[in-house]
């Protein structure tokens, strides 16, 4: 098992290295999240990463990690919020300094158990957006009005209420042909927007040897989905307005101009009236965006669909991963329906998902749900 260990103090890097490698662990080192970002293959099963570190701490570099490996966190001045912030990013085990080697192994091996239980099966939880609830089925019943029109969508809500399951759902009723195209601006480097977005011809710059449409184009006749929005580069954002009324583009290097004949919805978690009023990001744009604006209810608002959720996730880690049938208990119900899930459906699922892997027992308990 090959694992990184991405933290800043030298002393405890060693030791750790060490450490590992006498138990037969294959060792990679990084002083901190940027080098390790720069380098990291996929070779490496697991990430060993201190919180506090320079440049970047430990939440952001998760974070750019985006889910791609299984990580550790440790720390020696955790606070109560970043390990919350941890845990909803998918980080299932958080170790405090000063621990003891045994612990750390032990939770290595943990991630080896799950990992071995898992092997050849992917869990994807792209679930359909569920709702019973009144306040979920309000939002709804607005996407089914609009679904069928061309007009811009825009989605507010809390990070992990299902946004994106809420644009398939528009997609889906919109009578449309095409592909639904989900993009992170987030996630995309901002050297790399343009092209991305827009494609580019061949020769446009050194690297393209051809050329390569955008998203706007392989979103013909579908959706294109624009997630976090409010991280588009604000030098952007003009170009996009642009698109958006001209209704053409053109592609990176391009001269032809190219019928945009994609529907808009936008996302984002984000405050993006306080955004315009510190001049990062364009009202022009906002209001062009923002035509029909739908706000998604946190999970805590819609206490009626927490339980029908948490089966679905429950029925697909099941099947997914091959699992004998599991059920929730009466008293692991109730626990959920009380929760107030600030992490919001991202969070239920890493809860089901992880109560579903570790649990030995057909019936999943109150103990089983590992919950802040």
């Amino acid at each position: 098992m090959k694992i990184a260990i991405v933290e800043d103090d030298i002393n405890m890097r060693k030791s750790l290295s060490l450490a590992l490698k006498s138990e037969g662990y294959d060792v990679v080192e990084y002083r901190h999240a940027l080098d390790a970002l720069k380098k990291l293959d996929e070779s490496v099963e697991l990430i060993i990463s201190d919180i506090t570190m320079p440049k970047m701490d430990g939440i952001e570099f998760v974070k750019e990690l985006n889910g791609k490996y299984e990580v550790i966190m440790i720390t020696g001045n955790a606070t109560l919020n970043k390990a919350i912030e941890a845990l909803r990013l998918g980080v299932k085990d958080f170790l405090t300094k000063p621990f003891e080697i045994e612990d750390l192994i032990a939770a290595i091996e943990r991630k080896r158990k799950v990992k071995e239980k898992t092997k050849g099966k992917k869990s994807d939880f792209k679930l359909e957006f569920i709702a019973v609830d009144e306040n979920s089925l309000k939002a709804l019943e607005i996407a089914k009005k609009v679904a069928p029109t061309m007009a811009n969508v825009m989605l507010l809500g809390e990070s992990g209420v299902g946004k994106e399951e809420f644009a398939k759902f528009i997609h889906n009723n919109s009578g449309r042909g095409g592909k639904f195209i989900a993009v992170n601006m987030s996630a995309i480097p901002e050297n790399l927007v343009e092209s991305e977005l827009f494609g580019f011809e061949k020769g446009a710059f050194t690297d393209a040897v051809k050329a390569k449409p955008g998203l706007f184009e392989l979103a013909e006749n579908g959706t294109l989905f624009l997630d976090e929005i409010a991280e588009m580069p604000f030098n952007l954002q003009a170009k996009l307005l642009r698109v958006l009324q001209e209704k053409e583009f053109f592609r990176v290097g391009g001269t032809k101009p190219i019928k945009l004949n994609a529907r808009i919805i936008s996302a984002t978690n984000q405050n993006i009236e306080e955004m315009i009023k510190n001049n990062k990001f364009r009202e022009d744009l906002y209001y062009r965006l923002n035509t029909i604006p739908i706000k998604i209810p946190p999970l805590r608002e819609r206490k009626n669909d927490i339980i029908p959720i948490a089966k679905k996730i429950l029925e697909k880690t099941v099947n997914e991963y091959g699992f004998d049938q599991k059920s929730l208990s009466e008293e692991a119900i109730k626990t959920l329906i009380n929760y107030e899930w600030p992490g919001n459906i991202r969070e239920l699922i890493n809860v089901i998902e992880r109560a579903v892997i570790l649990s030995d027992n057909q019936i999943i308990e109150k103990k089983d749900l590992i919950l802040i």
